[in-house]
């Protein structure tokens, strides 16, 4: 395999074992200049290199390196050879042992081929782990190391990126929750709104009926207004005849008396000017009874027409305040709606 150019750092001898030091997987001087006369030591810091960086566990790790195979007696291969059987030379101990030992080799090989992609070192082959040599071992041990600095310098960032993860996290559940109680208080605005908007519609529709109820009772106060007008002038008219009887009966009762204190000449006239001055003094006596009873009439009428006035001033006032309820409930139906947008 030729030399190419790496896009990380040759590390010198003292780098290397300083940092080894430091996480703690043993690597002397001598293992690092000759891999190659120690490469069970190589072997077993390139598994603790793949525990340190893929986060194995430590039994995971060293499982995949794979025992030695151990040496079969001459009976058994003699009688595997002799046997010429296929079923025994797949099965025999020997076969079952080169098993178990190929297979956490490959597993092995497979994830520290993997490890040395990833830190930019694709060309690790069988033969850095049956022949390493002191050149390519810093290389890979320096491509190693500087994925280890690098994964140690961006866990500061993961741990802030996971932190603010969490924050966003919190402050979307918390807008969550408001989002949830501002539905709530939208749903209970709503209702109450429904509900006001109901009241309001009652509201104008008994304003309408009052209205209604006030233009009638405005012409029936017009229409009693006027007969009251008409009322009080007959009342007036009837106090002024009722003035002139009085001092016609006034001047009926003097002329009788002067009348009686005369010398009777003829008492059949004096009788019957008697007789008709008695008939004209019942007449105004009817009359003043009639036209008294009119004006108690009258003033009857004018007492219900003020009745029915103070009745309509208190329409009026009541009407006043159902139009500053419907004003409120219009305020409070704008509110409503401002909330909903």
């Amino acid at each position: 395999m030729g030399d190419r150019t790496t896009a990380f750092p040759i590390l010198k001898n003292s780098v290397i074992l300083q940092i080894m030091e430091e996480v703690e997987i043993p690597l002397t001087e001598s293992e690092l200049l000759e891999p190659s006369r120690c490469k069970e030591r190589i072997r077993e810091v390139f598994a603790r290199l793949l525990l340190l960086c893929w986060g194995m566990r430590s039994e995971a790790c060293l499982s995949c390196i794979p025992a030695r195979l151990t040496p079969t007696n001459n009976n058994t291969t003699n009688s595997s050879a002799n046997s010429g059987s296929n079923y025994n030379v797949c099965h025999s101990p020997h076969y079952n042992q080169l098993y178990e030992t190929a297979l956490p080799e490959i597993k092995f090989f497979s994830l520290l081929s993997k490890l040395m992609t990833i830190c930019g070192n694709p060309d690790f082959g069988f033969k850095d782990l049956q022949a390493p040599t002191t050149k390519r071992l810093k290389r890979q041990l320096s491509a190693v190391i500087n994925f280890l600095k690098f994964k140690e310098d961006m866990g500061c960032l993961v741990e802030q990126g996971q932190e603010e993860r969490e924050e966003l996290f919190a402050a979307m559940d918390e807008v969550t929750l408001q989002n949830a109680a501002l539905e709530s208080e939208l749903s209970t605005a709503k209702q109450l709104n429904q509900s006001k908007l109901l009241e309001r519609d009652q509201a104008m529709a008994e304003c309408k009926e009052m209205e209604a109820d006030i233009a009638q009772q405005n012409r029936k106060q017009a229409s009693i207004r006027q007969e009251t007008y008409i009322l009080k002038k007959n009342a007036n008219e009837l106090k002024d005849q009722i003035a002139n009887l009085s001092i016609s009966l006034r001047e009926l009762q003097a002329t009788e008396r002067q009348l009686s204190k005369e010398v009777v000449e003829s008492p059949d006239r004096i009788k019957f000017q008697l007789g008709e001055a008695q008939r004209q003094l019942d007449h105004v006596k009817r009359t003043i009874g009639e036209k008294e009873m009119e004006r108690k009439v009258v003033q009857l009428k004018l007492q219900n027409g003020m009745k029915v006035e103070g009745d309509i001033r208190r329409v009026m006032h009541v009407m006043e305040e159902m139009d500053g309820r419907v004003q409120e409930y219009e305020m409070v139906g704008e509110d409503l709606e401002d909330v909903q947008r």
